[in-house]
């Protein structure tokens, strides 16, 4: 039998009816009874009340039974649609990545590292990352990281390197709302620090402008990108990446787009008519007075989150954003906004 939203039914196997409100997955309705009570059945358990036991959307007339196995997959393509009307996430892929940064470029050798975690994924994830010592585990970061986006989660001095024998990575992935289940990811991985003595440990890559190791922790063998990929494989990959890229539609449901998330442009030209006669000091004297008015309208207001684009530039206006938020906001959450919607010019700050 063929459901949509909207369609009444009947109970097979209890008394009552109601009408169909969305559907949880590909088994199971959500129907509104009539106490006014939202519950999960079964479709193999209901019975559309109008056009009894027609299954064919091309005619009315044709009338049969099938069993409930066949009932389902006759009706994907349509479920699929109303499940996506519902925002039922159907991606059942997560790429998650580790990335080591050299803080000083133009010697990495004897650099400080930076650790990100990138999530390159439509789902949000729950992490800890520890490392082993002496066989039990050490916290070395947690939190939780929204999908297509990365986050620092601290640095490694270089004298450091040799206390990092091995590191374990433990992930679970959601959504809000609906959403196929991922298995959750408990990795662990030897850093072998004398790789990162060599100059060739750090190439260039999809995620970063500086030089990075990246280590793929959701693929089967881990893989340092800088050491397998040639420069030429990069730049193809980034051409292809893009290309796809340009294919894809990135849905918002209309609540996500009006109470979750705000935006507001920092670029010069947004905020003032005309700024050649400003100085650079001027001009970051104007953005940071929009940063801050913004941002504490956004906290009266009870918005829960906030990006700002600020641009790439030469970085100056995001250094001075992060810190303001360290010193006049320390409670309040921050991280690279959506790689995938603003590139690497926005910051994302997180209200609730």
């Amino acid at each position: 039998m063929n459901f949509r939203k909207g369609d009444q039914v009947k109970f097979l196997n209890d008394v009552g009816q109601g009408e169909i409100v969305r559907f949880q997955d590909k088994n199971i309705a959500i129907v509104l009874n009539e106490d006014g009570f939202e519950i999960p059945v079964l479709m193999s358990e209901l019975l559309k009340i109008e056009g009894d036991y027609v299954f064919n959307d091309k005619t009315e007339s044709e009338e049969t039974r099938i069993d409930p196995p066949a009932q389902i997959m006759s009706m994907g393509e349509d479920i699929e649609e109303d499940l996506e009307e519902d925002g039922l996430n159907t991606d059942d892929k997560a790429n998650i990545l580790f990335a080591l940064v050299p803080e000083n470029q133009k010697d990495t050798v004897n650099s400080d590292l930076k650790a990100f975690l990138i999530n390159d994924s439509n789902f949000r994830v729950l992490y800890t990352v520890s490392k082993t010592e002496n066989e039990f585990q050490s916290l070395f970061a947690y939190g939780n990281l929204e999908d297509n986006t990365k986050v620092e989660l601290g640095k490694i001095k270089r004298n450091e390197l040799n206390d990092f024998e091995e590191l374990n990575f433990q992930l679970i992935f959601f959504r809000k709302g609906n959403y196929y289940l991922l298995s959750p990811i408990n990795k662990a991985w030897n850093v072998k620090p004398t790789r990162f003595f060599k100059q060739n440990t750090f190439g260039g890559n999809d995620f970063f402008h500086e030089n990075a190791f990246i280590y793929e922790l959701t693929a089967a063998e881990g893989i340092n990108l800088a050491d397998h990929i040639s420069d030429e494989d990069i730049a193809k990959a980034k051409r292809e990446k893009e290309r796809k890229e340009s294919k894809k539609q990135f849905k918002r449901s209309k609540r996500e787009k009006a109470n979750e998330i705000e935006e507001i442009d920092l670029h010069i030209q947004e905020l003032v008519d005309d700024h050649s006669n400003l100085s650079n000091s001027e001009m970051l004297d104007i953005q940071m007075s929009r940063f801050t008015t913004s941002l504490d309208g956004g906290i009266i207001s009870g918005a829960q989150k906030m990006v700002f684009i600020h641009g790439v530039g030469n970085g100056r206006l995001k250094h001075e954003i992060l810190k303001t938020l360290d010193r006049k906001y320390p409670k309040i959450r921050y991280q690279d906004a959506s790689f995938k919607e603003y590139g690497y010019g926005a910051t994302m700050v997180i209200l609730k």
